[in-house]
């Protein structure tokens, strides 16, 4: 989750709990190079305590397509009017002959001799400040910090490299930084080394590929705690030393929290689970296999909020880590599925009603950001500004079409379809198009209809409705009309419960599908019904206005 540091806890629940086009999705063609494909980063960073300049060596290891003598990769360069920026001072081969370079327009433009699907690897030696990407700070104990940020094409700030989501290559880390620090990145610790100066080198290596985005490294005086594992996956909590009494207690749920999505979804696909306090942008961050989690969120007990947090980001290691969205336009596969399959966790840890309190809150986000955005669309390619897309529509709104898509399935149905569609784009790129595909594929439904409107529609169903008694015929007539001004209608699953005196569920209709702006259902029915209750299961995201009530 990318929650912006404001409110926390406060409104954590809120924001946990707060498309079908063939052709390449809306930002790709700014932001990547087709035909160019980074295989490997080997990332090493100089840190220091006396200046926030970094100095970095990149070798990159790529293929290309076709036979292009010129690839580029983004890095923000100095700025005229800032100490800011990457200031690429060469570039090579891997045995160190030079090769000619240009640095313009916030990329690094490489020329080399053609060689069309044969890997190639080039190093760049490069040193600046960076304005965004590495946050260089101090923690709330006044201690000093790196925290990589990324999301969502930040790392070109600090690192060289094709800053789109669906570039995923493997990477490893090697920083060099004063000894008091304790380094945490990305995949499996390979070892420290002391170097001479009260220095040290610390490498991590990721084996599986992932996008940029989630590319960190961490840097601060930490307590580490070994959770435990699970399938033999380590599950650590890395606190700041004056929080790890508490901070240790906060995070200690990721273990089970991982052995459900294990179980429900698949595999985990990285060699450890680390839960990181850390002093960034945002409340959580997910990147892959070392979470960053904001230092403010620091609880000390139990606590729901928490879980609520810490299953949203871990549920993103599968689904925005591992099965990633091929564009940023297609958000809600990764924001979409952490929002719901964190309602799901606490689903199954605190029961049904806790699952419901989630989605009703998620609802009221979902319908007062409609009225500030009421063209608002869930799959968006129109955002100049991609923090933008960090809205309800990709977070709420992408939860409850999963859940809406749940009921349209059934359960069994649908964790089938999420475990294969987890199962084809594990360590790939998806898109909406391809999570319609299997889950078509899995339960022989056609779900054309239901895609395009909840992904591609704005808005949500305003349902005006009302019933009466015809005695004579013994039946329940119901009259229904779609009141929204959006222009665009929904096929929607309507079920209506009928109570007895005690306000008991006597009986439910069948379920009814309205199509039309306005319908009628009339269901057959002995006694005249003391109440009618619309969708007594919650499972439509729509707003239901009773006439006369």
């Amino acid at each position: 989750m990318k929650e912006q540091k404001k409110g926390f806890l406060v409104s954590l629940l809120v924001l946990l709990t707060a498309s079908a086009q063939a052709q390449l999705p809306g930002y790709a063609a700014r932001y990547t190079q087709p035909g160019v494909d980074v295989q490997n980063y080997a990332f090493s960073i100089k840190l220091s305590d006396s200046t926030n300049q970094i100095q970095g060596e990149t070798g990159i290891r790529f293929t290309r397509a076709d036979d292009r003598q010129t690839v580029w990769f983004d890095l923000i360069s100095p700025r005229d009017s800032s100490q800011t920026g990457m200031r690429v001072r060469a570039v090579s081969l891997p045995d160190g002959k030079a090769v000619p370079f240009s640095q313009r327009n916030d990329r690094v433009f490489i020329n080399l001799p053609a060689a069309p699907n044969q890997p190639t690897e080039v190093v760049i030696r490069y040193d600046g400040t960076p304005a965004k990407g590495l946050i260089i700070s101090q923690n709330k104990f006044g201690e000093r910090t790196f925290f990589g940020d990324n999301w969502p094409n930040n790392a070109r700030n600090y690192l060289p490299v094709i800053d789109h989501p669906s570039d995923k290559a493997t990477c490893s880390f090697a920083v060099n930084a004063p000894a008091t620090y304790r380094i945490i990145a990305n995949g499996k610790f390979l070892n420290e080394s002391s170097l001479p100066n009260g220095r040290k080198l610390t490498r991590w290596q990721e084996n599986t590929p992932i996008p940029t985005k989630v590319m960190v490294i961490g840097a601060a005086k930490f307590a580490v705690e070994e959770v435990g594992s699970v399938g033999g996956v380590p599950v650590q909590s890395w606190l700041y030393p004056n929080d790890s009494q508490k901070g240790f207690i906060d995070y200690r749920p990721a273990k089970e929290i991982l052995q459900y999505f294990i179980s429900k979804i698949g595999p985990y696909s990285y060699e450890k689970l680390a839960n990181v306090e850390s002093t960034t942008i945002f409340g959580g961050m997910e990147n892959a296999s070392c979470i960053f989690y904001n230092e403010k969120i620091i609880v000390g007990k139990k606590d729901s909020d928490v879980e609520a947090l810490l299953a949203h980001e871990i549920a993103h290691q599968w689904f925005g880590n591992s099965a990633t969205e091929a564009d940023w336009s297609q958000l809600w596969l990764s924001e979409g599925f952490a929002t719901y399959f964190s309602a799901l966790y606490l689903e199954h840890a605190y029961g049904k009603d806790t699952l419901n309190a989630v989605l009703n809150q998620n609802k009221g986000q979902i319908f007062r950001y409609a009225a500030l955005k009421p063209k608002g669309t869930i799959v968006d390619s129109t955002a100049s500004n991609l923090m933008d897309l960090l809205n309800p529509n990709s977070y709420q709104k992408g939860g409850w079409v999963l859940h809406m898509l749940r009921h349209e399935l059934g359960d069994d149905t649908f964790w089938k379809g999420i475990r294969a569609y987890y199962e084809k784009f594990r360590n790939a790129n998806a898109q909406s198009s391809d999570l319609q595909a299997v889950m078509e594929s899995v339960s022989g439904k056609k779900l054309g209809q239901f895609f395009q409107q909840w992904l591609h529609q704005p808005g949500y169903p305003e349902i005006v409705w009302g019933t009466s008694y015809d005695a004579a015929k013994k039946a329940l007539v119901i009259d229904v009309r779609q009141a929204q001004r959006t222009g665009a209608f929904f096929a929607i699953p309507l079920t209506f419960s009928i109570r007895g005196a005690n306000g008991r569920e006597i009986s439910r209709t069948a379920r009814l599908t309205m199509t039309e702006q306005t319908q009628t259902f009339t269901v057959p029915l002995a006694n005249k019904p003391i109440s009618i209750l619309i969708d007594p299961d919650n499972t439509v995201l729509m707003r239901a206005v009773e006439m006369g009530k």
